[in-house]
């Protein structure tokens, strides 16, 4: 994604594997570096959890996380996009490709360690509210958990095909269309991305120039195909004990920003 991202004309923030006060200062200055009228993307692919209807977005220090310390001790998905849309951008746009919590393997093996019961803790995210101008998208619908994939698959299947339409210049609704369905088939109907758009009329975040069209094509012929996703009982939150936290990829916590560079220069962004 940060390949993507800068091919386009983003500034990138990029930052992997983040403990929890590196992810909130990141967060910040993200957040601080937002202008009125600026597109800004934030993307993290990790693991998640849900908790009362509220998505809690955890670091790699997440050991030893309990009821009482769990606002504390992640990021709180709804918290951030309440505050970026307090700095007024033209567009938002979060991507979430994650999937429940990597504290365990089952849903009731989590309600034990949380001491939770059943209507306090559901599998997935759980559905948000999309002020003005923001769009949110997760990997898999709400309450579900996204495919595994293969060691193989350097991406999971969302962010596979996400790859293939976002440097291309159209509207950004229609890239997270064509993304859902390319992630639909290669996984037999088992992953169903989630879409929630507040804004009206077409959004670009591509320059339709001849130079982020070079740009494009470069990135994508060096692209791998992304291929089949086969349904799995394994979950990519499902990491086997005694395998170490960060294994590879797809295990992987990666949270990226990006803002266009040069924004207020060019018109990125069509809204009524």
């Amino acid at each position: 994604m940060h390949d993507a991202l800068q091919t386009i004309g983003f500034s990138v923030l990029c930052k992997t594997n983040q403990r929890l006060d590196d992810m909130k200062i990141a967060t910040n200055a993200f957040i601080q570096c937002i202008q009125p009228g600026d597109i800004a993307f934030f993307y993290f692919s990790g693991h998640a959890s849900q908790l009362d209807d509220i998505n809690y977005l955890t670091p790699t220090d997440d050991r030893g996380i309990t009821l009482r310390t769990i606002k504390y001790r992640t990021l709180i998905a709804q918290k951030l996009i309440h505050d970026v849309y307090q700095r007024r951008p033209g567009l938002f746009i979060i991507v979430l490709d994650c999937c429940r919590t990597g504290m365990s393997d089952d849903s009731s093996n989590l309600k034990s360690f949380f001491g939770l019961t059943s209507k306090r803790i559901k599998d997935g995210l759980a559905p948000m509210q999309a002020p003005p101008s923001t769009i949110i998208s997760y990997a898999c619908a709400p309450d579900q958990a996204s495919l595994a994939g293969s060691s193989k698959q350097h991406n999971s299947a969302y962010t596979c095909f996400l790859l293939s339409y976002i440097v291309l210049p159209m509207d950004i609704k229609k890239v997270f269309q064509r993304t859902a369905i390319d992630v639909q088939k290669s996984t037999r109907g088992e992953q169903i991305p989630y879409l929630n758009v507040n804004c009206y009329g077409p959004a670009y975040i591509v320059d339709n120039c001849i130079g982020y069209h070079a740009a494009a094509q470069n990135f994508l012929q060096r692209r791998r195909p992304c291929g089949y996703y086969p349904a799995s009982d394994q979950r990519r939150h499902a990491i086997p004990s005694h395998q170490p936290r960060i294994k590879n990829s797809q295990h992987r916590w990666n949270t990226q920003f990006g803002m266009p560079k040069n924004y207020h220069s060019s018109n990125k962004i069509m809204l009524p």
